[in-house]
């Protein structure tokens, strides 16, 4: 369940990176539920305003460089993404974005929104939010410095797609791994270099997190639910619910109407306890265990929303099994009823059986991550991404200065 939705009022303080994860990549989240900020799934629409429309040195304009970013391809953010599609159309030369509109727009300005640029500060993005979920993002390049658009090592003049690429990378709400501890290869690092003049895997990486990648999950229907083993230690079967759907006869779990689930399933070797979470998922979800034949005759055994509602939004059970018995659990994202569906994103299930018959150990102290990743199957896609805030800046300069919205008082 989701805190109530407000809109945020932008706020400059000074660096600061957000928790890493343990795989590189970092998010832009939310404080108050400590989950990442994306776009809901569909079509992230962006109005670019060119500066001028010079040929550049890759054969690029400021105009076509900023789409490759985008959605070029074989470069841009698009080809990764499961159900989000950056959509641009170019405006008039020289215009200017409107903070606050509810519209995406990426133009060029001597003072972002009428603050003045920081020392070495190339471009910032902007960012509205309400709860987990983007409404706005702008980018807005500094025009005391020259653009070009060009791969390779770095000129005199900027790489307009190279920070391009970075900035629309915290549109779609990731941070800078390496502000965050992390050493990888990556365009979102804080630093502006020679080493990453496209999209690295630690980017894709987390990208994929938030908007899953192309294609629909393999656990999608009750009749694909993936069979696990549940041991005394607590194990973590990822994957995704990105694309996925909601079967006819389908239970709403955990009394929600959901909309994106994707299904385990495990037979109890003895009777004893089962513990699942889905700690670790990159959005609100809600979690239902049910026995039955097929998904339109369950029978509900236990189900959670939120651990805290609308704080703490993963969700948690326990129940107790009996030998011999399938169980099968579903998670789906949490819809709120406003026209976008349900929470969507990288899936974590987390769960440990506790023998009542003694031949297992106690499941409290001992947590492993078994990563078993749930490939997509071919179809599907997307639309609708993003989540950002942040400037980068020049040469080797480390990130100096982060912007974040904050509730209006």
């Amino acid at each position: 369940m989701r805190t109530n939705r407000v809109k945020r009022l932008l706020l400059a303080i000074l660096g600061a990176g957000l928790a890493a994860l343990a795989c590189g990549f970092a998010f832009i989240k939310n404080d108050s539920t400590g989950l990442p900020l994306r776009w809901p799934p569909g079509t992230i629409p962006v109005r670019i305003y060119p500066q001028n429309s010079n040929i550049l040195s890759d054969g690029n304009t400021q105009a076509s460089s900023l789409q490759a970013a985008l959605q070029d391809p074989t470069r841009g953010w698009n080809r990764y993404l499961g159900d989000a599609q950056f959509s641009s159309v170019v405006l008039g030369i020289g215009g200017a974005g409107i903070d606050g509109n509810n519209i995406n727009e990426v133009f060029f300005s001597n003072s972002p929104y009428g603050k003045s640029w920081d020392t070495n500060t190339l471009a910032v993005t902007t960012a509205w939010y309400s709860g987990n979920q983007r409404i706005e993002g702008d980018t807005i390049f500094n025009t005391q410095y020259t653009w070009d658009s060009y791969r390779g090592p770095l000129r005199s003049s900027q790489d307009l797609q190279r920070v391009a690429l970075h900035e629309f990378g915290h549109n779609l709400g990731l941070d800078h791994p390496d502000d965050a501890g992390q050493t990888v290869i990556a365009v979102m690092n804080s630093h502006v270099s020679s080493a990453a003049d496209s999209i690295q895997t630690d980017d894709v990486n987390g990208a994929q997190q938030l908007y899953g990648p192309p294609g629909i999950p393999a656990n999608d229907n009750f009749s694909a639910a993936i069979p696990i083993v549940l041991t005394s230690v607590t194990t973590a079967w990822t994957g995704f619910n990105t694309n996925a759907t909601k079967e006819a006869g389908e239970p709403n779990h955990a009394n929600n109407s959901g909309g994106r689930s994707v299904w385990w399933k495990w037979t109890a070797p003895s009777n004893g306890t089962v513990m699942l979470t889905t700690q670790g998922s990159v959005f609100d979800t809600t979690l239902g265990v049910y026995v039955g034949s097929s998904v339109s005759s369950l029978s509900l055994i236990v189900q959670n929303d939120d651990v805290q509602s609308g704080v703490i939004q993963y969700s948690s059970v326990v129940f107790v099994a009996t030998a011999g018995t399938t169980y099968y659990f579903a998670v789906d994202g949490f819809n709120e009823a406003d026209g976008h569906g349900a929470d969507s994103g990288g899936v974590t299930l987390n769960g440990s059986f506790t023998s009542s018959g003694g031949t297992t150990s106690s499941t409290s102290s001992i947590t492993t991550t078994t990563t078993t990743t749930i490939p997509p199957t071919t179809g599907g896609g997307g639309g609708g991404g993003g989540g950002a805030i942040e400037g980068w800046f020049s040469g080797a300069l480390a990130l100096a200065w982060l912007i974040r919205w904050r509730p209006k008082k």
